[in-house]
């Protein structure tokens, strides 16, 4: 599927569905959105990855359950990002952060635990895709955390490199000022 909606119409489909009107994280949703969409170009991540940042909580989350868009639109924001990127979004919405903090530490095959309560199987690669908007989803909206709980989540974070491409890892490893982590070379 070609996706031909350009940056500026995804922006603007989540400003009509009122993304710049919900507050998040001291900011708004759009703000936090385009940052970590923002974050993950710089990091030289795929486009799907990107799209998936820039929507990644529109349909709500377990910590932010306030969705700008109701997941019946799920159809038209396949649309506008592919399907790719869509059933990251939707992941990313549906499992609890438990579930994807825990499979750092559990492995593969990936069963993660949905905020419903079940439980979804996904590739090596969605939970790649998942620890990286994870990473990025937190890093772009720690500066605006008291300094007290900018180091929450530390162990699995910790945890979580090991599932991350260079340059996230890298990111991730200077705010907590973890020593960096050495992976096997394929």
């Amino acid at each position: 599927m070609t996706i031909t909606a350009s940056l500026e119409e995804k922006v603007a489909f989540l400003r009509q569905h009122g993304a710049g009107e919900l507050a998040h994280s001291s900011a708004d949703l759009l703000a936090h959105l385009e940052g970590v969409h923002d974050l993950l170009r710089a990091w030289g991540s795929r486009p799907q990855l990107c799209d998936a940042g820039l929507f990644h909580s529109v349909y709500g989350t377990e910590i932010f359950p306030t969705g700008a868009v109701p997941v019946e639109l799920r159809p038209v924001v396949r649309g506008l990002i592919g399907e790719e990127a869509e059933t990251l979004v939707h992941l990313f919405g549906t499992v609890s952060r438990a579930g994807i903090f825990d499979a750092a530490f559990e492995g593969a095959p990936f069963l993660l635990e949905t905020r419903a309560g079940g439980q979804v199987g996904i590739t090596d690669q969605q939970y790649a895709d998942l620890a990286v908007l994870t990473v990025a989803n937190w890093l772009e909206q720690r500066p605006r955390f008291p300094e007290s709980s900018r180091n929450s989540r530390a162990r699995e974070f910790g945890t979580m490199r090991q599932f991350l491409p260079t340059i996230p890892r890298q990111a991730l490893e200077e705010a907590y000022r973890f020593k960096p982590l050495s992976l096997p070379t394929t």
